[in-house]
């Protein structure tokens, strides 16, 4: 017996021995590393390939973490430790020698800004993951948790406190999307694109009503949101002129099963209740190979706005959006993953959210809150979109091919009477209401396949094509009421099938020419083809007519930038991009004025910007500032040709200069400060006919100075972690329309200015949390449509609302 164990103390004295020389061994071997920095698993699997080791990790530990990477001659251990700095990830050895990755405790409790802002988060905006600190470009990543402390539930609510990007919002889809200032794009196709993950969603032509229906997504089991500024051309193509929104979804968790539960109540002044009810469930099948997440909610808007007339009601602006995705997850082999994600949403209001202003004097026509109305106007949105990206990871590149299948229906009446009522009248006809009936449609497949070299510190490229096919319709026409009943007339009558294709070739190649200095040139050449009728009848389109026509066009957009480190913590970048929108065929009528163009063109811009990115105070002050000059030509816009119908044409140039500045700041562990600020000098260079502009006018609903400003407050409540915070946003004034124009009616936007305030505790099992918006009450002008010289309808600001929410993680 004591032989025996003895013979087993020798033999684990021998393994132990024989571990130790070959961790010494490894230790003192050297190998060549050339490790790119960015995703750190992807980095983590390069490390060992190069190492040639055994290293064991947990997926779920490395999500959202990035490394600098690394190059040189170095250990397998220094060159692990040099991968690792920045996080919280230790390094253990098993029994056997292999090396395993475990989270350790945090040994710095001193907060760095760069946690949440420019080192730890990843990015998707140049189509690669990488730290949104080394994209040589203005991008504003919104974090999900952030956006519910302060009660957001639409898109609206999103980009309220982004300085420089706009929203005209008016109903469930009503909406005009602009950032730097190309707030007059808010016709034919639009001027930012929206994606889910990489999924491009509405429409990029201009019989789409892409500008007018950005995807207003609810806060549906989102990670973050990207904000992008600037043309995204090159890569996004020819929807996103002005920028780009990206909703970022979490993926399914193969890890652990896990879910959370929100339950939110709120109150707005002079109107009703409103309430939200999400739930997340992550469902993991097998471990690193499979799993599913189901995400459904609904929203109940209260409403504030009232109507009085024939179509009176309270909270008009009521409404609800109810939604759902799921998500699926599979990694079959190693270098193989698939994920495929449909999501379903429905948006509906009674009404808009309009009052009556009397231009003249500035103030309400009938009161706060308060418009005629002889017709009621209902509007919802549908929207349906399937995703499917298969990634292949090759070692040398990646491959993503991705697929999209979207449809979306609106529908959407609009009280016409004011200015057609009065007409019938006249002729005779004893109408006592007059609305329009639109349904429009959007049916848009598209399919990417790009290519993405491995990270590297040398040569990077990226290369794609993208196939997009869109169909859409905008049917409908205007009705009447008598005192007897509905109307029997066909006063109009209208369809306008559309169909659009568009056919790109993209690719990027950045050249690191030093360890410092990073160079990035890209194109995209698209052909586009378009078809258009106009079918209409009825006594106001002077009897039964058919029009359109066909367009095709080549478009190229550039992309040029120069990135340099000044050293770890500061960098500068220069950035030339163009974009454009396409143009198309005019659907003229028999009455239509010859001053009419059957087509117009398609137009475009140039950027010019130069950024600076920093991370300061021993990484607790983060600054991302920009200036920009943006040349853009052939402006589209609407033109009315003297009767009810209108049609595009091109109306000149304009210049837009601006500057932007974002700061955090992290003082202590306990404090926390944000602060953004835009200044936009958007002007005319020619004169503008069409539209009643002169060179030098302003451009209409862009603001000059609009700002942000927030603080948070980190403190123990009764043991528990909790928060108080507060934010400020001003939006300065703007101008509605062009001086002395009859056509783009001017109205002065005064500025106004936004308090709200949040708080919230964490007792573990579920969180606790509460806001006000808008605590001064403040009655601010967030958009004006001008119908007369005396009359327009105005978009005022939310009153103040209370909301409770309590979220209950499993």
């Amino acid at each position: 017996m004591k032989k025996c164990v003895r013979g087993q103390s020798l033999r684990r004295l021998a393994i132990a021995c024989t571990l130790a020389v070959a961790a010494a061994t490894v230790h003192a071997q050297s190998r060549d590393f050339d490790v790119a920095a960015g995703d750190l698993k992807s980095a983590l699997d390069a490390y060992i390939a190069q190492a040639g080791v055994q290293l064991f990790y947990k997926v779920e530990d490395l999500k959202g973490l990035s490394t600098k990477g690394l190059k040189g001659k170095l250990s397998a251990e220094d060159a692990l430790a040099r991968l690792l700095e920045g996080t919280r990830l230790k390094v253990r050895r098993d029994e056997s020698g292999a090396m395993v990755l475990f989270v350790g405790p945090p040994e710095d409790p001193k907060p760095r800004a760069d946690v949440s802002t420019l080192d730890s988060v990843v990015v998707s905006a140049a189509r690669r993951r990488e730290p949104v600190r080394e994209v040589p470009l203005k991008v504003d990543v919104l974090q999900t948790e952030a956006l519910e402390r302060n009660g957001a539930r639409e898109l609206a609510d999103y980009v309220a406190n982004q300085p420089g990007v706009t929203l005209t919002h008016g109903g469930a889809y009503a909406g005009a999307l602009s950032i730097r200032g190309l707030a007059t794009a808010s016709i034919g196709a639009s001027s930012v694109g929206v994606y889910v993950d990489d999924v491009a969603t509405g429409s990029s032509a201009p019989y789409g009503l892409g500008a007018m229906t950005p995807l207003d997504m609810g806060l549906l089991d989102l990670r973050h949101i990207e904000i992008l500024r600037g043309p995204q051309g090159t890569l996004y193509g020819a929807g996103a002129m002005g920028g780009l929104i990206k909703y970022v979804t979490n993926e399914p968790d193969t890890g652990e099963f896990s879910g959370n539960a929100r339950v939110a109540l709120t109150s707005t002044r002079y109107g009703g209740m409103g309430h939200t009810v999400n739930g997340v469930v992550n469902v993991p099948i097998k471990q690193d190979v499979a799993a599913v997440r189901v995400a459904a909610y609904t929203t109940r808007f209260g409403g504030y706005d009232d109507t009085v007339g024939v179509a009176a009601q309270t909270n008009v602006n009521r409404g609800t959006t109810t939604g759902a995705r799921i998500s699926a997850l599979l990694t079959p082999a190693r270098n193989l993953t698939m994920r495929l994600t449909l999501t379903s949403q429905e948006a509906t209001r009674v009404g808009s959210d309009y009052e009556d202003l009397n231009l003249v004097t500035g103030q309400p026509t009938l009161g706060e809150r308060l418009r005629k109305l002889d017709a009621e106007e209902p509007n919802s949105v549908r929207t349906h979109l399937l995703g499917l990206d298969i990634e292949y990871d090759m070692g040398w590149a990646r491959l993503n091919a991705i697929t999209s299948v979207q449809d979306v229906k609106l529908h959407a009446l609009s009280d016409a009477s004011a200015s057609i009522l009065p007409v019938l009248v006249r002729a005779g006809l004893p109408a006592t209401s007059v609305w329009g009936d639109s349904r429009g449609k959007q049916h848009r497949v598209s399919q990417e396949f790009r290519l993405t070299s491995r990270a590297s510190r040398d040569l990077e490229w990226l290369a794609g094509l993208y196939i997009n096919r869109e169909r859409s319709s905008v049917d409908g026409g205007i009705r009447y009421a008598t005192a007897a009943g509905p109307g029997s007339l066909k006063l109009y009558e209208t369809t306008k099938p559309a169909t659009y294709r568009d056919l790109a070739a993209y690719g990027d190649v950045t050249w690191h020419a030093t360890p410092a200095l990073a160079l990035t040139g890209g194109v995209r050449v698209g052909r586009m083809e378009q078809r258009f009728t106009n079918t209409s009848d009825g006594l106001l389109s002077g009897g039964a007519s058919s029009n359109g026509g066909e367009s095709k066009e080549t478009a190229t957009t550039w992309l040029a930038t120069a990135g340099y480190k000044i050293d770890g913590q500061n960098s500068v970048y220069t950035r030339v991009a163009s974009g454009y929108r396409p143009g198309g065929p005019n659907g003229l009528l028999p009455t239509t004025s010859p001053t009419i163009k059957p087509m117009f063109k398609s137009d475009s811009l140039w950027s010019y910007e130069a950024g600076y990115k920093a991370a300061l105070l021993d990484r607790t002050l983060v600054i991302d500032a920009a200036l920009y000059d943006i040349e853009w030509t052939d402006i589209q816009q609407i033109v009315n040709d003297g009767s009810i119908f209108s049609f595009f044409t091109n109306a000149g140039k304009a210049r837009i200069r601006g500057a932007e500045l974002a700061l955090n700041w992290l003082p202590s562990a306990a404090w926390r400060f944000d602060g953004a600020l835009s200044l936009i000098d958007a002007k005319l260079r020619t004169d503008a006919s069409g539209l009643g502009g002169h060179a030098g006018d302003r451009l209409p609903d862009t603001a000059r100075v609009s700002a942000s400003l927030a603080a948070t407050r980190n403190l123990e409540l009764f043991g528990h972690r909790a928060y108080v915070g507060a934010n400020l946003r001003h939006t300065g004034e703007r101008n509605a329309g062009f001086p002395g124009s009859t056509v783009a009616r001017p109205y002065r936007l005064p500025a106004y200015t936004v308090l709200g305030l949040q708080a919230g505790i964490d007792y573990e099992r579920f969180q606790l949390s509460a806001y006000v918006r808008n605590l001064a009450n403040s009655r601010g002008l967030a958009a004006v449509a001008v119908a007369s010289a005396t009359a327009g309808k105005a978009v005022v600001v939310e009153p103040r609302t209370i909301g409770v929410a309590v979220n209950v993680p499993f």
